[in-house]
């Protein structure tokens, strides 16, 4: 048992025989925080964790601070970044080398920070449009040489756009067009590993119609685009879908969706957490009554719900179920490649010993 105020023992989780939570919030030296930390995200080893924090005692000042804590060695490394408010999702290359964010004083702007050379880049359109001044990370390659992120105004009466950046080159390619009706807003974004993938929703505000969503699917060689949340007979969904994630080879799509034609014989009233396999044309619904897919394991097997209160790993085919903790805070990048970790956070105190911060904790729970 770990002494007050200190962390688990951290271990590669091929070295776990029986579940455990491990919060990774804490110092290096094992202190807890004297501040709230979350969101968070996972490399797909499961050995890295970046986080968001406000306590001092982590770094953080006016601003808060960005953090990766080492699972394994226990060791906390702040991310250099400008001056800004932070909060925003987050994102992490699957060796835990580059990470993704958006900050500023102002309005959010993307970055990418690379752990090994010590360098951030800004990231926005060399010819954005008028006006646009918020932009957002949705999503980032395992490998990080791709990133997807949103701009838009503040005012909310233009399109929220969805770019992908090749690092590498530095060209971007837009996802989403602005359309001839309405504003279509690009909500999340998810890339494959290695970036040729991307999927994305998209909603409509302003014009004469209802606000609708839908999933889609879109090979970056090709140009295919492919609607992940379409119904068993092909007939137009009755309700709105939101994307949680791609997973890491492309094939499979998690989301939420309100509609009740999605399957044969129909659903409840509600939303309910799928998966889509893209390749052989077969939905799952993993979960329901007022469930919220949040996440998706990097093969696609594992899906991150929320669901009365509290997160639920399920398998996407068996339906076996993961406890993983109270709340629902938990993000796009918050489950490693296998399901075998999910990063989330808690004001709980009672998932390891010693947590009397009375704050927001971020922990990996393991299996």
């Amino acid at each position: 048992m770990c002494a007050p105020g200190q962390a688990q023992a951290a271990g590669p989780p091929s070295a776990r025989s029986a579940p455990s939570v491990q919060r990774v919030s804490t110092a290096s030296d094992g202190a807890q925080a004297d501040g709230a930390s979350g969101p968070a995200a996972v490399s797909a080893d499961g050995r890295y964790v970046v986080f968001w924090s406000a306590a001092p005692n982590l770094g953080a000042g006016y601003f808060p601070a960005l953090l990766v804590k080492d699972t394994v060695t226990g060791q906390l490394a702040q991310v250099p970044k400008p001056q800004g408010y932070g909060g925003g999702p987050l994102a992490i290359s699957a060796d835990g080398r580059y990470v993704a964010f958006s900050t500023g004083t102002r309005y959010p702007l993307p970055y990418v920070h690379d752990r090994r050379a010590g360098t951030t880049e800004q990231v926005r359109p060399k010819d954005p449009p008028i006006g646009s001044e918020i932009s957002d990370v949705v999503g980032l390659s395992a490998d990080g040489r791709h990133l997807a992120y949103t701009i838009t105004n503040r005012h909310g009466n233009a399109p929220v756009l969805l770019y992908v950046r090749d690092l590498d080159s530095g060209a971007d390619e837009l996802l989403t067009p602005a359309g001839p009706s309405g504003y279509p807003v690009a909500a999340g974004g998810s890339l494959s590993r290695d970036g040729r993938v991307a999927a994305y929703g998209i909603h409509r505000r302003g014009g004469s119609g209802p606000d609708t969503g839908d999933v889609f699917v879109r090979d970056r060689d090709t140009g295919a685009v492919e609607q992940a949340d379409i119904t068993h007979d092909g007939s137009p969904a009755d309700g709105p879908a939101r994307l949680a994630q791609l997973s890491a080879d492309g094939r499979y799509a998690a989301y939420t969706s309100t509609a009740t034609n999605v399957l044969p014989g129909g659903t409840a009233p509600g939303s309910h957490a799928y998966v889509r396999d893209l390749r052989a044309g077969r939905t799952w619904r993993v979960a329901g009554d007022g469930a919220v897919a949040k996440a998706v394991s990097g093969d696609g097997r594992w899906v991150l719900v929320a669901e009365d209160g509290r997160l639920v790993l399920v398998h996407a085919r068996s339906g076996q179920r993961r406890a993983v903790g109270p709340g629902d805070r938990a993000g796009s990048g918050a489950v490693d490649g296998g399901g075998r970790a999910v990063a989330f956070s808690s004001d709980a105190a009672d998932l390891v010993p010693g947590d009397t911060n009375a704050a927001y904790d971020v922990f990996v729970r393991r299996w």
